[in-house]
């Protein structure tokens, strides 16, 4: 990407993965330097992507707390769904009154649907819980990666960046003190003549 492209990126929908290919696109384009070990890259585009990822690295942290929320809620409805069950069964079970054996049959049942609903609404409690809690470790774990990554190829970049700028000032000198030692022998010549 040249400097004078303007991408319009949505960051609410540009991804990190975006910004890494970005980067790679910048690095591709860039110009090998004389030595062909190194390149010259353009410092203002990778200071923007990076930047650019930084504002979006809060909304990728939104998105894991909507995860969240949302495994929140499932626990809420299997909750709700659980108590819902077991008011039912009390119910049921407080409509038969009479001692005859259909009633007692009745109740066991009732206490049976009560240990099932409540044995597998923990199931889903638990789970919910366990899931919720892995996507949180996981975005906590990305977002810090992904700044250390950032960060660490900023400072190659720079660093590259760096000895270019000090190679190419090695050279100009010796190049300017060539120049004036010719001088000097071309005005000693010119003197003798």
């Amino acid at each position: 990407m040249s400097e004078n492209e303007n991408p319009n990126l949505n960051l609410a929908k540009t991804t990190i993965e975006d910004f890494l290919g970005e980067i790679e696109d910048i690095l591709e384009e860039s110009k090998s330097t004389l030595s062909g070990e190194k390149i010259k890259v353009d410092r203002k585009a990778i200071m923007q992507v990076i930047a650019d990822i930084r504002n979006q690295m809060p909304e990728e942290i939104k998105r894991a707390r909507k995860i969240a929320t949302q495994r929140r809620e499932i626990i809420d409805q299997a909750t709700a769904l659980a108590e819902e069950r077991i008011a039912l069964a009390n119910k049921e079970a407080a409509h038969l009154t009479e001692e005859t054996e259909i009633i007692k049959k009745a109740r066991a049942g009732a206490v049976d649907i009560i240990a099932q609903a409540k044995s597998q609404s923990d199931e889903i409690i638990e789970q919910a819980r366990n899931e919720a809690l892995a996507i949180k470790e996981n975005a906590e774990k990305w977002a810090r990666d992904l700044r250390a990554g950032a960060s660490d190829f900023a400072d190659r970049v720079l660093n590259d960046c760096d000895e270019l700028l000090s190679a190419g000032m090695d050279s100009l000198n010796i190049s300017i003190r060539n120049i004036r030692t010719t001088r000097e022998s071309l005005k000693r010549e010119i003197a003798k003549h």
